[in-house]
């Protein structure tokens, strides 16, 4: 097996091996074998498993800092079910994770370095921040390479058919939280997207190009009760 393939199958038998842990455990306690109490308490497990699953895909891959979520979300479960948590989930839940949402969307304008100033239509980079309102951006970059964009309550557009890619596949991160973002590709460029939908949506309505042909856009980033449109 090559190591890149095992690093792939890693997340799936990790989760394999507790669902298969957690259910031959409820059989031997169905059939007295052993007596292991409340099984089901032990359900988060599953949360967890699925959260370092998540954590342990290669850098570069989408949807491991969501994972660190789901991981504390499923072990303060845990402790709650066996009386160790010292409150409540649901006190600290929701501030929890506004907080974090919070961190996310400052660790990205640093690390992008989306507060040196906006960037202009030639830009090879750009971003896009709609809050309570909406934000149209264009690009006719002769070489784009991705940026950024975040829309709260709100909504972005993305007009990229003047666009062009020259060096390798543009990386294009987006945040929709109650908001909508719509993209727009040139009709010979391919889309990949590599986001993480929360109770939202990701939807591709590009037509593929011929395989080799054009440009390639990777989309990536979370979406929470909202939507990532794409299109020519």
């Amino acid at each position: 097996m090559e190591p890149m393939t095992a690093t792939r199958n890693a997340p799936r038998l990790f989760v394999g091996m507790v669902v298969i842990a957690l259910g031959a455990l409820a059989l031997l306690d169905n059939l007295g074998v052993i007596e292991f109490g409340d099984i089901w308490s032990l359900w988060p497990l599953l949360l967890v498993a699925f959260g370092l699953a998540r954590m342990l895909r290669p850098a570069g891959q989408p949807g491991r800092w969501m994972g660190g979520l789901f991981f504390l979300f499923g072990a303060w479960l845990i402790f709650q079910n066996l009386g160790l948590a010292p409150v409540r989930l649901g006190i600290v839940f929701w501030p929890l994770l506004i907080g974090l949402l919070g961190v996310r969307l400052v660790w990205g304008a640093v690390a992008r370095g989306a507060l040196q100033g906006p960037p202009t239509e030639g830009s090879a980079r750009l971003s896009a921040f709609a809050m309570l309102g909406g934000a149209e951006h264009k690009s006719n970059a002769a070489d784009f390479q991705g940026g950024d964009a975040t829309a709260i309550l709100g909504g972005c557009k993305i007009d990229l058919r003047q666009a062009a890619v020259k060096t390798g596949p543009a990386v294009l991160d987006v945040f929709a939280m109650w908001g909508g973002i719509e993209i727009i590709v040139p009709a010979d460029w391919g889309v990949v997207v590599q986001g993480t939908p929360i109770m939202g949506a990701f939807e591709d309505k590009t037509t593929p190009p011929r395989e080799g042909a054009g440009a390639r856009l990777i989309i990536k980033g979370v979406v929470i009760m909202g939507g990532v449109e794409i299109k020519n």
